[in-house]
């Protein structure tokens, strides 16, 4: 590894002619300073950035490590320099065969668009002048100073920005839910662009999300999972309907012209506050924003008093896949637009107490948080729309609600808590993962990928009296749902296998904990936590397993995807002493990984319902059973070799 330069902190320092002894820190004309955010209050900070880039698929890894005059700084276009390290991340990328390259903790940020500012450096200084002023400039990186990128052996097609806004389309169309192409005027006048999912009937949102300068920018940039982000809070309070499949048009892409498309909605924004296309049965349906009310500070749009709702002028007309309306009661837990919530003193059925220091027996208190009841929706619904698909051709619409030729069967009374029910099969979502080809585990919420609990894949429903357990159910199951709507993805995590992320973690030097719990002998228990719970954690070799996260992911699949997400987390492996260099892996021809689920999964069921840990590491394994005193070495037979 490159001996890293080390500077006295810029930020936070006088200027010195030793780097090798810190300045005392200053804020502003020589006044104390707190500790300093840059240097940590070292007074000194590392000139050195290290780049990454792994290859997913098989592991091989390289990289570069840069400081002052390891790459010539070119002009940035505004009269100004930079460090361009594009070029070097190519070169990177082509040692280890990866494309389609990502960068770990700002996917958004291409590789291309890696460069680093030179505010100080001109061709006209000396050469110590010039080295100091990318020194500095490296320092100021140092928040980020390994920086890794992903990529896997082939990439994924570009499509052209039509089949894309298609693809959007026939979704809309498969999940009954509106597809908005929204421009609003800016300050200079200029639309900026946002693609959405939404239900028919709700509110435009107060405040635009991130938006694109023009539509083509907006549809790449759009994939589906983008544009469902976000929709249970868009759709909190807009009117619920039972879905009425024989009404849905067929959900095959259509055939799109962006370019008048995108004329007509600028178009609509001339004198107004921005303008919408909104797909639905299967045409564009054009409308303008205008100002309407203020909102409410308190709505659960969480925007500022000084925001104004828009409305839609004209509505387009309701879709003919609509049903009947789901009935509904107000919550009787909260005050919509109000942060006032049920006081916990109320909890069980007990009347308010005086001596509350949260009510003072008013039996209402203020609260931070969403309504537990509702989930700030202001509403208790009497039924649930259900929508179960993969998102490609395969989708299920039906409406859970009371039958009284459907009773619930009583599967526990604890003695110290309310009575368990278990529905009838009609209740359970589990039983779609069978109709869809998965697992019940692998059921998730298409709002962000949340796991669908086992309750619901069950049918359990816990409630303090044994009457009306479904109603009791759909209450529970339907709270803050999109206009009672509860939208599910049946589909398998695409992910890499284990031995991949594993070589893949020793390929950077790093060590990868597997961790799982076997619930597997509960399985027969409709109270009791099944199956078995996953988390897997990439961290530096050595590091203590007693800060481990709990087993909580439903398949191992959840657990490598959530761990490839937050994979920057193990990017803090960079010594905090600026004077230790900054970790440069390399791993052009890792070797096949033993695969360690079969250990796992072994010594997991030997101890049912514990946690079991498996650290891989470069110097081997070590295995561990989580217990209420501390985790515990296993020295089981292994039959695992690392190395």
């Amino acid at each position: 590894m490159t001996e890293p330069v080390v500077i006295v902190c810029p930020d936070c320092t006088e200027p010195t002619q030793d780097a090798s002894v810190p300045a005392e820190p200053t804020r502003g004309a020589g006044l104390p300073a707190g500790r300093c955010s840059g240097c940590g209050g070292q007074g000194r900070r590392r000139a050195q950035l290290t780049y990454t880039v792994a290859n997913l698929d098989t592991g091989a890894v390289a990289s570069r490590t840069i400081g002052p005059g390891s790459l010539p700084p070119v002009p940035d276009g505004r009269h100004g320099w930079q460090l361009d390290c594009a070029p070097l991340i190519r070169e990177l990328a082509e040692s280890v065969a990866a494309v389609g390259l990502r960068q770990v903790g700002d996917p958004d940020r291409g590789a291309d668009a890696q460069t680093i500012g030179l505010p100080s450096w001109r061709p006209y200084l000396t050469a110590g002048q010039r080295r100091t002023a990318e020194a500095e400039a490296l320092a100021r990186q140092d928040h980020q100073p390994w920086r890794l990128f992903l990529g896997r052996n082939t990439a994924p097609p570009v499509p052209a920005p039509e089949s894309v806004l298609a693809r959007l389309c026939a979704v809309a169309d498969l999940l009954c839910l509106d597809l908005v192409v929204e421009a609003r005027r800016q300050h200079d006048d200029h639309p900026t662009w946002d693609i959405r999912y939404e239900l028919p009937g709700a509110k435009v949102p107060a405040g635009p999300r991130l938006t694109a300068v023009d539509l083509p920018t907006a549809v790449t940039a759009t994939t589906v999972d983008d544009a469902l982000a976000g929709l249970t809070d868009r759709g909190r309070t807009a009117p619920a309907y039972a879905i009425r499949p024989a009404g849905m048009p067929p959900a095959r892409p259509p055939v799109i012209d962006l370019d008048q498309l995108a004329r007509r909605v600028d178009g609509d924004c001339a004198g107004a506050a921005g303008a919408q296309a909104i797909w639905r049965d299967g045409r564009w349906w054009h409308t303008q924003l205008r100002p309407g009310s203020p909102v409410h500070p308190d709505s659960p749009e969480g925007s500022p008093a000084a925001a104004v709702r828009l409305l839609r002028v004209p509505e387009p007309p309701a879709p003919s896949w609509r049903g009947e309306p789901i009935p509904h009661r107000p919550c009787p837990d909260c005050f919509p637009g109000s942060p006032l919530r049920r006081c916990y003193c109320t909890l069980g059925g007990h009347p308010p107490r005086l001596e509350c220091p949260a009510c003072q027996g008013a039996g209402y208190a203020a609260s931070a948080l969403a309504c537990p009841t509702c989930h700030d929706s202001g509403r208790q619904y009497d039924a649930l729309a259900v929508t179960v698909t993969d998102l490609h051709s395969r989708v299920g619409h039906e409406l859970w609600q009371p039958d009284a030729a459907q009773s619930a069967t009583l599967v526990a009374r604890p003695p110290l808590g309310p009575p368990v029910h278990q529905l009838p099969k009609g209740y359970r979502l589990g039983r779609w993962a069978g109709i869809l080809g998965v697992r019940p585990e692998d059921l998730t919420d298409l709002d962000g990928g949340h796991e669908i609990g086992q309750d619901l894949r069950d049918g359990i429903v816990v409630t303090a009296t044994e009457n009306d357990p479904i109603v009791a159910y759909l209450r529970t199951a339907s709270a803050g749902q999109p206009g009672a709507r509860l939208l599910v993805l049946a589909a398998t995590p695409d992910v890499p296998p284990l031995t991949e992320v594993t070589r893949l973690a020793l390929g950077l030097h790093l060590g990868i904990a597997v961790t799982v719990a076997d619930h597997r002998h509960h399985d027969d228990d409709p109270t009791r936590l099944h199956g078995q719970r996953w988390e897997v954690d990439i961290l530096p070799p050595g590091a203590p397993v007693d800060r481990l996260a709990p087993p909580v992911r439903p398949t191992l699949e959840h657990a490598i995807g959530f761990c490839l997400e937050s994979l920057d987390n193990a990017l803090a492996a960079v010594p905090t002493d600026a004077t230790q260099p900054i970790i440069a892996p390399q791993n052009p021809a890792p070797p096949a990984m033993p695969d360690p689920l079969p250990l796992l999964t072994r010594l997991a069921s030997r101890y049912p319902g514990h946690p079991v840990t498996v650290v891989v590491e470069p110097t081997g394994y070590r295995a561990y059973l989580h217990e209420a005193t501390g985790p515990r070495p296993l020295t089981a037979d292994h039959g695992l070799v690392v190395g």
